[in-house]
């Protein structure tokens, strides 16, 4: 008579696929772990990336402030000297002084044509004093300055004429050579004017 052995009844064969399946749970458990550990360590990274931009943002603003202050006391003695030079040269009554370290002058500025009821110059004028842009309508101020001079002052309805001022400026010269930064409105930090 011959046996029989069914291996998957086996109460051998049933121990050691437990212990598998305990082992591959514990493995399964562990990676987990780890992963959730290498989370943890993101999460810490990402944090500190934020704390650095933090830092470096209250620095940029402390060192700004700093600039501001110290900045603001130079331009207002900037200003002061300004005035001294604009005084002397209204004093010699000439429109330029040309010197070592740089050239003061006073120049007519343009006059300025500035629209101040809209809806009663639109209603009024012709398109050569328009500026279309694809559904915007809107007045182009260069050719209603060229219209006011080539009429002899006469202003279209509801523009105004602002009369230029003369302006006092300065330029340095660098390197025994005029700078020659392009003029500006606000000035550039070698070259200023001033509105009298």
């Amino acid at each position: 008579m011959t046996e029989t052995t069914d291996t998957a009844t086996s109460p051998t064969t049933n121990f050691i696929d437990e212990i598998l399946a305990e082992a591959e749970a514990a493995e399964g458990k562990q990676l987990e772990a780890y992963y959730d550990l290498v989370l943890a360590d993101v999460q810490r990274l990402e944090t500190e990336i934020e704390t650095n931009f933090s830092i470096a943002e209250k620095e940029k603003e402390l060192i700004d402030s700093w600039a501001m202050s110290r900045n603001t006391k130079l331009q207002e003695r900037i200003d002061f000297l300004a005035k001294k030079l604009e005084a002397f040269i209204r004093s010699q009554d000439v429109k330029t002084i040309d010197m070592p370290h740089g050239k003061i002058s006073i120049r007519k500025r343009p006059d300025k044509v500035e629209v101040v009821d809209l809806d009663a110059f639109l209603a009024a004028a012709d398109h050569s004093l328009l500026n279309s842009v694809p559904e915007t309508v809107k007045p182009d101020l260069n050719a209603i300055k060229k219209f006011v001079k080539m009429t002899g002052g006469k202003l279209p309805v509801g523009c105004k004429i602002i009369p230029g001022e003369e302006a006092f400026s300065y330029k340095l010269t660098t390197n025994n050579k005029e700078n020659t930064n392009g003029e500006t409105e606000a000035g550039t930090p070698t070259e200023r004017t001033e509105d009298s």
